[in-house]
C-alpha cells in the first residue's frame, strides 16, 4: 500500500514544487471599516455588558499582515446594586496588528490573529449622587476568520481577550465582533 501512495503521489509532488509560479506583487491596501461588537467586562462587584459599535481605518501589507487604528463607543449598561442606580459605559481607541493564514488558493478565506493595545476610558455614575471617569489600557489579543467577499469588501468576525491595565474597577473582558470592511 505504500508503494502505492508513493507512486500515485510523487507525480503530483514533482508537478506541485516544478511547475512556474508568477510572481506574487501585492499593493498596499488601505480600508476602512465599521464593527458591531458584543462586550461582556468583569469588573470588581458586577459584570456588565456593552453593545458596542466601532470604526477602523487600516492597511493590509501583505496576505499575511495589516495593521489598524479603532475607535469604539458603548451603550449604557445600567445595574440597581443595593438602593443606587449605577449607569456604567465607555469609549477606546488604539492600535491593532493583524497576522492572516489564508486557507485556501485565492484567499478567499483567512485565519486571523490579533494582538493590539488600546486606551479604554470608563463613565461611572451613581444616581443621583456622583460621577467619574475611569481610564486605563487595555491589553488586547484574539483571534477569528476573515472572509473576501470580492476584490473591495471583506468580513470578519474576531474574538479578542482584553486585559486592563491602572483601572481600578475593572479587570477585564472578552470582545465577540462581528465587521465588514471596504478596500480602496
Amino acid at each position: 500500500m505504500k508503494k502505492i501512495t508513493f507512486l500515485l503521489t510523487t507525480p503530483l509532488l514533482f508537478a506541485f514544487y516544478t511547475s512556474p509560479v508568477p510572481a506574487d506583487e501585492y499593493n498596499y491596501k488601505p480600508y476602512i471599516g465599521a464593527d458591531y461588537t458584543y462586550n461582556h467586562t468583569t469588573a470588581y462587584g458586577f459584570s456588565p455588558y456593552y453593545n458596542t459599535a466601532g470604526i477602523r481605518l487600516g492597511s493590509d501589507y501583505s496576505h499575511y499582515f495589516g495593521t489598524e487604528i479603532f475607535f469604539n463607543q458603548s451603550n449604557s449598561n445600567k445595574r440597581r446594586p443595593l438602593n443606587h442606580i449605577v449607569k456604567t459605559s465607555f469609549r477606546s481607541y488604539g492600535l491593532d496588528l493583524l497576522a492572516y493564514m489564508p486557507l485556501d488558493c485565492s484567499n478567499q478565506f483567512s485565519l486571523l490573529a490579533t494582538l493590539g493595545v488600546g486606551e479604554y476610558i470608563y463613565k461611572t455614575k451613581f444616581v443621583p449622587q456622583k460621577h467619574y471617569n475611569e481610564h486605563g489600557f487595555g491589553y488586547r489579543f484574539g483571534g477569528g476568520v476573515k472572509y473576501v467577499i470580492n476584490q473591495n469588501w471583506h468580513t470578519r468576525f474576531i474574538t479578542r481577550y482584553v486585559k486592563f491595565d491602572h483601572l481600578n474597577n475593572y479587570n477585564h473582558a472578552i470582545e465577540y465582533t462581528t465587521g465588514i470592511e471596504y478596500h480602496f
